[in-house]
């Protein structure tokens, strides 16, 4: 027989693999951050040990491409959080 309650949902470790807590540390981090473009993006979760960022246009794409080494650097000193590499998406709503 099925059980008709919903499963709560661990937001630090999930069947989703999305890690609730680390994505809202790095979203502080970067929206308190240095970077020119950080108006230009929003954060979105962290997937194992990939953060998934949504960008307007592939312009600032290519600039937070190029400022990933140093971004994840920059995330695992100010928050200890361990990131292989981030996925610059164009939102949805831009595409």
């Amino acid at each position: 027989m099925l059980n008709k309650e919903p499963e709560k949902i661990n937001p630090n470790n999930n069947s989703l693999g999305i890690n609730f807590k680390n994505s809202k540390k790095i979203e502080n981090y970067i929206t308190n951050s240095h970077y020119k473009w950080v108006d230009d993006v929003v954060t979105g979760p962290v997937l194992g040990e990939t953060l998934v960022v949504y960008v307007d246009n592939s312009r600032v794409k290519k600039i937070v491409k190029l400022d990933e080494q140093n971004l994840i650097i920059n995330i695992e000193k100010n928050t200890k959080i361990s990131l292989k590499n981030i996925d610059v998406q164009i939102s949805n709503l831009k595409q």
